[in-house]
């Protein structure tokens, strides 16, 4: 969690609020797809389960329609006056013979001819009723049809009084019977017998073959789910109708390895299997007859309108979630664009351009940290602007200073000088120092201007130089070598004078033999090199970084000088630009000036 946190945190706020608004899209689509598909399904099982009752419902209705048909039928024909008349003639011509005595009156083609108009008006194509067997009061079954008449005697016998009919059509349950032109078929029997209306005799009975496949037909044509099946089952749970015709006459369980529960419910619905072998087993029972009609769907086959449902899911949820990248996006890049630009603007400022602000102009948060940034940049550019300001004059105040202590001093110790040599009879040397110091003088005060050409300061310095030489003959000698290609080059006055005085008091001075001061000069690309050299007694690397910077509560006159030399030069040309001191303790030491080359005439 913690590393997660770090990761978090060091990404852009752009990516945050982009990845955020992302993940809080994501899981809301989710969980409504979630939930839709939840919901759905529920419904979906929920509308299964009704239509699969009410399917079983209309197949009843239609099962108990046809039945009740047939049933009608039957009591039809059993009713018939023209049929009754055929078998109570019967009846009455072999009354008085026993059973194996019968003349069979019923074969001479008039009969027949009786029957099979009167049967063929209640059978195919007329009605479902594959074909009528006719059994007579004598033992006899009748030829009159597709009816095989003795497979007929075989299932039903010979007696219409044997069986206990109640005077009510009888329905079988599935059997094979054979029917003379067409084989062994799956048929439905509806026995009838035959009462006389007039005697009450039983004069025979009549059997209404229904194919078991006209039975199928009915929940064929209800069929709602692809892949599903329908079941009719007898008292004994045997399977007497299906689809697949090899399962007839199965046990049920054993067929389809599903079990029914007992149920006291005319109607019935549960769940039954794992997986993809998950089935929807609804059952209704048929009354009276002690069937039950069941129902068996595949979960897949309910579930296709689900997927259906999940396929638009997904795709408006990836639609929403496109949208949302988008929305997103945009929604990110504005708040962070103006906060970006702010950032360049504070970049920029960083390094070196001051004057850069940010542009981005609104009336919200984000606009209004950019004014308030902006303000403190004004502001904070005129304090610098101040301080510079301040820094010039105080240079100004340090260099003027700088020559009102070096001009007196040096006019005070150049008289001296002239004077001693008066003393001691040196006329010449003395003539020679005044005309120095004159010259010092005439450039030092050069009409009131602080840029001279290096020229004038090179001659400013050779002129002191001489001076201090003529004090300091035994233990000083100077050289100069000034390349002449940059003596048109601007310097500020006095910059040279402070290191050799730096040099000859702090460096030759202290030592015990004659020292070496030489200056050279030359020009590096766009810039102006000057060496001050001196083989004094060198200085220690904290006194050169007091020397270069300003050291509070200091009042050591030769940090001053060179330090005053060292602000003015960067002052007027830049922080570039100044003073490098390299030394070594006993050996040397060198000061060099860096200067823009920068003729006179320019300033």
């Amino acid at each position: 969690m913690k590393g997660f946190a770090q990761y978090f945190s060091g990404i852009s706020i752009k990516n945050k609020i982009f990845s955020t608004n992302i993940l809080i899209i994501i899981i809301s689509i989710s969980t409504l797809a979630l939930f839709a598909n939840i919901v759905s399904q529920k419904a979906i099982i929920e509308k299964a389960v009704k239509n699969s009752s009410r399917e079983l419902v209309l197949i009843d209705n239609n099962l108990q329609t046809l039945i009740t048909t047939v049933e009608d039928y039957s009591k039809i024909l059993a009713t018939d006056f023209r049929l009754q008349n055929v078998l109570y003639n019967d009846f009455l011509e072999n009354s008085n013979l026993s059973a194996t005595d019968h003349v069979g009156g019923l074969d001479n083609l008039s009969m027949k001819n009786t029957l099979s108009e009167v049967i063929s008006n209640i059978v195919e194509p007329n009605t479902n009723i594959k074909a009528v067997s006719v059994l007579t009061s004598n033992h006899q079954w009748v030829d009159v049809g597709f009816a095989d008449n003795e497979f007929a005697s075989r299932v039903f016998g010979s007696n219409p009084e044997a069986a206990d009919h109640s005077y009510q059509p009888v329905l079988t349950g599935l059997m094979k019977f054979k029917f003379r032109y067409e084989g062994d078929d799956d048929v439905f029997a509806v026995s009838k017998t035959v009462i006389h209306k007039d005697t009450g005799k039983t004069v025979g009975m009549v059997v209404l073959y229904v194919k078991e496949t006209v039975i199928a037909s009915i929940y064929e044509r209800k069929m709602n789910y692809k892949g599903g099946n329908f079941y009719i089952l007898d008292r004994d749970g045997k399977i007497i109708s299906s689809q697949n015709k090899a399962s007839l006459y199965r046990d049920f369980n054993e067929a389809t390895s599903i079990s029914i529960p007992y149920s006291t419910q005319e109607e019935n619905s549960f769940f039954q299997g794992n997986g993809r072998e998950k089935v929807l087993v609804s059952t209704h029972r048929l009354e009276p007859l002690q069937w039950s009609i069941v129902s068996v769907i595949p979960i897949d086959e309910i579930t296709v309108e689900r997927k259906e449902i999940n396929q638009l899911i997904i795709r408006i949820g990836s639609l929403c979630l496109l949208l949302a990248f988008i929305v997103s996006y945009l929604l990110s890049r504005s708040i962070t664009k103006p906060i970006f630009q702010l950032s360049r603007t504070m970049r920029d400022i960083r390094t070196g351009h001051l004057t850069a602000r940010s542009s981005y102009q609104s009336s919200d948060e984000i606009g209004y940290l950019n004014n308030v940034f902006n303000n403190l940049m004004d502001r904070i550019e005129e304090l610098l602007a101040e301080n510079v300001e301040e820094q010039k004059t105080k240079a100004e105040i340090e260099f003027k200073l700088l020559q009102t202590q070096v001009q007196p001093h040096f006019l005070y110790n150049t008289l001296e000088t002239i004077i001693s040599l008066i003393k001691l009879n040196m006329k010449a040397e003395a003539i020679t120092a005044a005309k120095y110091m004159a010259d010092f003088y005439k450039i030092s005060l050069s009409k009131g201007n602080d840029i001279i050409s290096l020229r004038e300061e090179i001659q400013l310095t050779a002129s002191y130089l001489e001076i201090q030489q003529l004090r300091y003959v035994e233990y000083m000698e100077y050289s100069m070598e000034i390349d002449e290609e940059i003596m048109s080059c601007s310097i500020s006055k006095l910059t040279l004078q402070p290191i050799v005085e730096n040099a000859i008091y702090h460096g030759l001075k202290r030592k015990t033999e004659k020292g070496l001061l030489r200056i050279t000069g030359r020009r590096l690309g766009e810039e102006v090199h000057i060496d001050i050299y001196d083989n004094g007694v060198g200085i220690e690397e904290s006194q050169i970084r007091r020397m270069l910077m300003e050291v509070s509560g200091s009042k050591e006159r030769v940090s001053f000088g060179v330090r005053s030399v060292h602000n003015r030069i960067r002052m007027l040309y830049g922080d570039r630009y100044g003073l490098e001191i390299q030394s070594e303790l006993g050996a040397y030491t060198k000061v060099t000036i860096r200067l823009p080359f920068k003729p006179v005439r320019e300033v």
